[in-house]
């Protein structure tokens, strides 16, 4: 291992977007004793290279870090790819690295949080990874600040680089695990209606993703990602400019207002179904049903808006 920590940023086109998620992020005050890396997805084609070079044009410029790390790839791998292969050099090189990605703005205290869960859990090898970001919850009298739960969330996160050596990247072991493997359509569903539709688009080539691969590591090893009872992360990637991420913004939440800096952690075997049930919700094939009804109609309004 190169070093103990790391932050890994995620970015291709955006340059106002990656603006505003730096800028969130160096209001925590560690950034400046930290290392950052981008990895920086490379053009699809000819035009799309002006929108690529003012992307690292302020990368080049960026102050506040420690050191600023790049891997510019020179032509595009896609989200997934781009995803698999920066993920796999932080966990071969790094002990931990926290994730951000360019259409996320973080909280003042995102990296304390994130990096006091990983010291607080590390040596619990059920526990795959801390996320920051959480669906609207009612803590009520649960006096912790974090929640166990079984669903990877890629809002915002961080993880260790021994975790990562056994997942499953390619498309013929996936489908493979799918086919064979005991109860894996149950264990998937059993944390979102929408996981199995999912796993089944990356396979047949619809999307390109990273984040069901990890879903899929998560279920299929019977692992646990731990949610804090209040979000560290808001998420402004649901446009046009998106390439995964459209439509319905389901996931506005209330967020951190970034001045606590001690946390209470949870162990890890804290089982608490009520607020477990509150994280799901939103993945219930109803609720899911309904935001593609939502959806389908925010396609049609603006399908007609264009025609005019």
């Amino acid at each position: 291992m190169e070093k103990s920590l790391v932050i890994g940023v995620f970015c291709y086109n955006r340059v106002s977007k990656l603006k505003r998620c730096i800028e969130a992020l160096l209001k925590n005050p560690e950034c400046p004793h930290l290392d950052i890396i981008f990895f920086s997805d490379g053009p699809k084609d000819e035009a799309g290279k002006k929108a690529i070079q003012e992307v690292r044009n302020y990368i080049d410029n960026l102050k506040g870090f420690k050191s600023v790390i790049k891997h510019y790839r020179e032509h595009n791998l896609s989200t997934g790819p781009n995803f698999r292969t920066g993920l796999t050099y932080l966990s071969e090189n790094y002990e931990r690295f926290i994730i951000v990605e360019d259409d996320l703005i973080v909280s003042p205290n995102y990296i304390k949080y994130l990096t006091d869960a990983l010291e607080f859990y590390k040596n619990d090898q059920s526990v795959f990874c801390i996320t920051a970001y959480v669906f609207p919850i009612k803590k009520e009298d649960y006096t912790y600040d974090t929640i166990v739960y079984k669903r990877f969330c890629s809002y915002g996160w961080g993880s260790w680089g021994n975790r990562f050596p056994n997942i499953i990247w390619e498309h013929d072991e996936l489908e493979k695990l799918m086919k064979t493997s005991p109860g894996f359509n149950r264990r998937l569903t059993a944390e979102g209606a929408d996981l199995p539709r999912m796993l089944r688009k990356q396979l047949s080539g619809k999307i390109s993703t990273w984040d069901i691969q990890m879903q899929t590591h998560v279920a299929e090893n019977r692992l646990k990602v731990i949610y804090p009872t209040l979000s560290k992360v808001d998420n402004i990637g649901f446009d046009e400019e998106s390439t995964n991420t459209s439509g319905v913004n389901y996931l506005v939440t209330p967020i951190d207002p970034g001045v606590k800096r001690n946390f209470r952690f949870c162990p890890a075997n804290n089982i608490n179904p009520r607020l477990q049930s509150q994280i799901k919700s939103p993945y219930n094939y109803s609720t899911l049903v309904i935001r593609k009804l939502k959806n389908d109609f925010l396609k049609f309004t603006n399908n007609i808006r264009k025609a005019e």
